[in-house]
């Protein structure tokens, strides 16, 4: 039996955490596969406790409850990687929801291709209503097939929905940088670091789950803010994982440069044609900006005393 931890952090969300966990309660084909649950949650006076012994007595798998008050999303998942006793260890956000086959679709792959990590799709939903236009910029989408290896696409992967190799990819005393607690792209900066000491990272199709966004963000200024700091974290984790590599950000930071200015003036052009076609663009132009200004005075808050994200 291959032992599984699945490690979910959570903060002030027993609603979206009971969802979550109930579609890990329902995972099935897991023939070989021993999962074990563990929740960290990240509020100060650790209100997630009550829901999560409670659903203990239902789990068909061991759950255990953490309390991590150190504010920030990297603590968090720290806490969990280190109480995880898995070979592997498999993240899953509490606002999202797993397919009943996703936890034996990551294994699968794992054992097929000997992977260092493997990543599912995301599918975006709105909690309570339709998502419309807002649907890409929750989504992950991957145009390949499952098995195919996806290490080029590192950048644009994130530890939702997703499972590595403990002893691989997660050994170590801070696995997530820790400054990184208030603005994210704490796991873009492991991903990062891992493929520069030549780890493989692989898609498993069928390992899907569902990203519930809820109302308050399901608006142009936070998606806006949201695909600013998407694009200054493509630019910060090459500054900390390779210190002085002035090109790789300069590259980034052109790249910036001509999406700011294409999207830019794409917005101003689809103006005439509604707002969801302009604040797409404008978005997307947002992205580049934050390429472009990625030092530390200009980054936003998303967790902790910020917008939790």
């Amino acid at each position: 039996m291959d032992r599984i931890s699945v490690v979910t952090p959570t903060f002030n969300r027993p609603a979206p955490l009971a969802r979550a966990l109930e579609s890990l309660f329902a995972q099935q084909g897991l023939d070989g596969l021993a999962p074990e649950l563990i929740v960290v949650d990240n509020s100060l006076d650790a209100n997630a406790r009550e829901l999560v012994e409670g659903l203990a007595k239902q789990s068909p798998f061991p759950l255990l409850y953490l309390s991590e008050p150190r504010p920030g999303v990297a603590s968090a998942r720290n806490a969990g990687v280190a109480a995880a006793q898995g070979r592997w260890v498999a993240f899953l956000d509490d606002d999202e929801t797993a397919d009943p086959l996703w936890l034996a679709s990551l294994a699968r792959v794992a054992r097929e291709r000997e992977a260092d990590a493997v990543f599912g799709a995301i599918e975006a939903r709105a909690e309570g209503g339709d998502i419309g236009p807002f649907a890409p910029f929750f989504e992950r989408r991957v145009a390949r097939p499952s098995g195919a290896d996806i290490t080029d696409l590192a950048a644009y992967l994130g530890t939702n929905n997703s499972l590595f190799d403990r002893a691989s990819c997660l050994s170590g005393a801070e696995i997530f940088d820790a400054s990184l607690n208030e603005i994210g792209g704490e796991d873009s900066l492991l991903l990062q670091r891992l493929v520069l000491a030549g780890k493989r990272f692989y898609f498993a199709g069928g390992a899907k789950v569902v990203e519930w966004a809820p109302p308050r963000r399901l608006n142009w200024a936070y998606v806006k803010k949201r695909k600013f700091l998407s694009g200054q974290i493509r630019v910060f984790v090459q500054d900390m994982a390779r210190p002085g590599d002035r090109l790789a950000i300069a590259r980034w930071m052109a790249a910036g440069l001509i999406q700011s200015v294409v999207f830019g003036a794409a917005a101003l052009l689809a103006a005439p044609f509604g707002e969801a076609a302009r604040e797409r663009l404008a978005a997307r132009a947002f992205g580049g900006l934050g390429k472009m200004f990625w030092t530390p005075r200009f980054r936003p808050i998303l967790y902790g005393r910020g917008l939790v994200s």
